[in-house]
């Protein structure tokens, strides 16, 4: 796909900026810089008329097909955005007390308390997508220890849980060659596979017994909740997946493991969005791209603060050292001070 911008106005931290998104989209940059509210958004943004078409809502239906005139706003497709993005982050007031976004041919606005939707034209716009967001590997470890109480588990976390308890039957050649070969990679990774047990989960290790997933490791989870998430066919082609910080539990090996996944993920069809303060993943996903001739499938981005304000800087070959300054710069301050 082609390079997409979405412009974010008085939202967080970001006064005025545009944030590139593409097939795999790259949000580096310091804590605190806006990075997982941006995600969430966008999360959010894209889920609501997959989650409204699939409840039979006709607006949402004619979204997906393209059949819409720009005078059937409607109301019901507004409501399912504010509940979802109200569910993600607690309330509305959290992000700004008045904020816009416009990505593609639709706006936000969020003034008086309230979410305000709008077409700017009649333009066909694409947010039908089945979309997974994961906040931390480890639910899959508590999992079985977390009271769900509908309306109350925030709407990224309660549809993750309910994407774990599913198979998703349906198959086709294709799907079925790509869980195969996903299988296989992500096997190498972690010498093994992470197994539905009812309410939980296992790590069936090569040659040895299997583990309850409490007892893998972190890293082993993370890897392996991707590999489940295929295994389970729930990411496949047209899905979308937000992964905040991918790296946390990840050996510097492991994280360019991760990269490798995400590019197989990308070639079958799946869009990938990450959040990360690595310079490791950065760098190697900038290097296999040009390498293997996919750089314009690739965006990368950095959220850089300036007294309080935070503009995104849209990466190219001419400003690359802006992500290195802004992950490696503390480091080397803090090194420098103690040699």
């Amino acid at each position: 796909m082609a390079k997409e911008l979405a412009r974010f106005q008085n939202f967080a931290k970001l006064k005025d900026t545009e944030v590139a998104f593409n097939d795999i989209t790259v949000i580096a940059g310091k804590p605190g810089t806006g990075k997982s509210y941006v995600m969430k958004f966008m999360y959010g943004i894209n889920e609501a008329p997959f989650v409204g078409a699939h409840k039979s809502n006709s607006f949402a239906k004619k979204i997906i097909s393209g059949d819409f005139k720009i005078s059937d706003i409607d109301e019901g497709l507004t409501q399912c955005y504010s509940n979802i993005l109200r569910s993600i982050f607690g309330n509305l007031n959290q992000i700004s007390f008045k904020f816009s976004a416009t990505y593609q041919n639709i706006q936000f606005l969020y003034k008086n308390n309230e979410l305000i939707f709008s077409r700017k034209s009649n333009k066909k716009y694409s947010l039908s997508n089945e979309c997974i967001f994961v906040e931390t590997p480890l639910i899959l470890e508590f999992k079985k220890f977390m009271k769900r109480e509908e309306g109350k588990t925030p709407y990224h976390i309660e549809s993750l849980l309910n994407i774990l308890d599913t198979d998703y039957s349906f198959t086709d050649a294709e799907q079925d060659k790509f869980i195969k070969d996903f299988t296989q990679k992500s096997k190498e990774i972690i010498k093994g596979n992470i197994e539905s047990s009812g309410d939980s989960f296992i790590f069936n290790k090569d040659n040895d017994k299997n583990y309850d997933i409490i007892n893998a490791s972190s890293g082993t989870k993370s890897i392996g909740l991707l590999q489940y998430l295929v295994t389970n066919k729930a990411l496949k082609k047209g899905s979308v997946l937000y992964w905040e910080e991918p790296e946390v539990h990840l050996h510097p090996e492991w994280q360019l493991r991760m990269v490798e996944l995400f590019i197989e993920l990308m070639k079958a069809g799946v869009k990938i969005v990450f959040s990360t303060h690595s310079p490791f993943m950065a760098d190697y996903l900038n290097a296999l791209s040009k390498r293997n001739d996919f750089k314009d499938r690739v965006s990368f981005n950095v959220f850089k603060e300036n007294d309080g304000m935070v503009e995104n800087h849209i990466l190219d070959e001419n400003n690359w050292n802006i992500l290195q300054d802004e992950l490696m710069d503390s480091f080397e301050d803090i090194l420098w001070t103690y040699l």
